[in-house]
């Protein structure tokens, strides 16, 4: 009987590590090509892990709660056999079935004792896809493209990048040797995948001289991110180091208590954007307060007549959307390899959402086309689901603005951090009574303040302060916005 390790599969959009979290099938049990097999917690979403092959499940080499990266075996399964050969054997006497045992126990013990050779020849000829590690989107790949997926040497699971490769004729120049990769120079080459080579030749890094932390001493794709940032930072670290003064901690010594909580894959991945979006995009926060007394008092007499659960949230939605169109370059990204604004001419609002794991950004589509109660029954949904963990990686995908309410909590303004590669977030505050003049009178009204970061590569102050003139505007005269509630 013939078996295969399934590694951690590549879930796409950069994922390169997860956290285990649960097996759906035991030991034992036969599963189907694509079968749901377990879940994994990436920096992205919560995913599920298909079967790569029809077997029967021999071994589980992964347990929840278990750190692993793309390419670690997690599971051992069982490829040959079929439901005749099950039937045949149980329809055998006991005495038959312990012969046949131990005849098969005889030919494996002879396949593993034999030489090499026979891999070799039959390397040769036309190889069995079904003995070869790819998971079912790169075998449909590699029959659009024409690839015979045999004819590609990695020793490892095959990725979709490299069947692109293979069709466009871009596939390293490699030969085996005596079971040995070597490349054209004839120099031995490290232990890592066609994409982190290509990494670590887009980041200028020498693979060759960076040491792996995967499994074999194999080079990861952050061992290439670390290594390169490490080459960008020494020189600033080491004019910038200073020692702590004396009496100083270097942060190893409390003089209390402490508890070390691990980070989870959601929580490292928003450190990680907030440091990029931080240090990227320069940042200026400008401040408006608006006056919104009458939009309160008709929020008041519909939100009891539509079925949804309505916010202020799908007003200020609107009221941005009308100012996008008039200030387009606020709903754009800066495309920095090109030089170029890409301003969009749709509008997906992604919307913050505090969670038990972290704070997560599901996106809200079609702004401008939706409705207030269309509008208000998506941010319901989209909001239970990502408390839930259950939001799929495209609708966390980024829009073309943000908004994030920390108002409901409290605060009346703030300075957010962009969701880059947005270049703009409005930050919305506490909504609550204030004493305002009106008319020369000082009256108690219904006040909120709007709080808009952007990108000054790409907005102007001017652009900004124009564009939260009309947000002001549209929440402060509101009939328009209450047309087809």
């Amino acid at each position: 009987m013939s078996s295969i390790k399934f590694e951690f599969p590549d879930t796409g959009e950069g994922v390169t590590e997860g956290k285990f979290l649960e097996w759906k099938i035991d030991v034992g049990d036969k599963v189907e090509e694509d079968q749901v097999v377990g879940e994994a917690e990436t920096d992205k979403a919560v995913v599920e892990i298909p079967a790569p092959a029809d077997g029967t499940v021999k071994e589980l080499m992964a347990s929840p709660g278990d750190r692993v990266e793309v390419g670690d075996a997690i599971m051992e399964l069982d490829t040959r056999g079929s439901n005749e050969s099950s039937s045949e054997e149980s329809n055998n006497s006991p005495e038959e079935q312990s012969e046949a045992k131990e005849t098969e126990e005889k030919d494996t013990e002879n396949e593993e004792s034999e030489e090499p050779e026979e891999d070799e020849k039959a390397s040769d000829n036309e190889s069995s896809e079904g003995d070869i590690l790819a998971l079912p989107k790169v075998r449909k790949l590699a029959e659009e493209k024409g690839v015979e997926l045999a004819s590609i040497k990695t020793g490892e699971r095959i990725t979709e990048e490299e069947v692109l490769q293979a069709a466009s004729g871009e596939g390293s120049q490699e030969t085996e040797v005596s079971g040995e990769t070597v490349s054209e120079a004839g120099t031995e080459e490290v232990n890592a995948s066609p994409s982190v080579r290509q990494l670590a030749r887009e980041k200028e890094v020498d693979i060759q001289s960076v040491e792996g932390s995967g499994r074999g001493g194999k080079v990861t794709r952050q061992d290439v991110l670390d290594a390169t940032e490490t080459e960008e930072t020494s020189e600033e670290e080491a004019s910038t180091r200073e020692e702590p003064p004396t009496g100083q901690s270097s942060g190893e010594d409390y003089s209390g208590e402490v508890e070390r909580v691990e980070m989870s894959g959601i929580r490292k991945s928003i450190a990680s954007k907030m440091e990029k979006s931080r240090f990227t995009a320069p940042h200026v926060t400008h401040v408006e307060k608006a006056d919104i007394t009458e939009l309160a008092e008709l929020r008041d007499k519909v939100k009891n007549e539509v079925d949804a659960h309505l916010t202020y949230l799908p007003f200020v939605m609107k009221a941005c959307t009308k100012a996008l169109q008039d200030y387009p370059s606020l709903n754009s990204e800066l495309d920095e390899e090109n030089d170029t604004v890409v301003q969009k001419k749709y509008y997906d609002f992604n919307i913050a959402v505090d969670t038990d794991d972290g704070l997560l950004v599901p996106r809200i589509d079609s702004v401008k086309e939706n409705n207030m109660v269309e509008l208000a029954q998506d941010i319901v949904e989209k909001a239970e689901a990502a408390r839930a963990g259950e939001l799929s990686q495209e609708e966390m995908k980024p829009g073309t603005f943000s908004i994030t309410n920390l108002g409901v909590i409290g605060g009346e303004e703030f300075t957010p951090i962009i969701n880059y590669p947005q270049v703009a977030i409005l930050g919305i505050g506490k909504i609550g009574e204030t004493a305002e003049v009106v008319d020369g009178e000082v009256k108690p009204r219904t006040t909120v303040k709007l709080s808009l970061s952007y990108d000054h590569r790409v907005v102007d102050g001017a652009t900004a302060a124009k564009f939260m003139n009309d947000v002001v505007e549209n929440l402060e005269k509101p009939e328009e916005l209450m047309v087809n509630l």
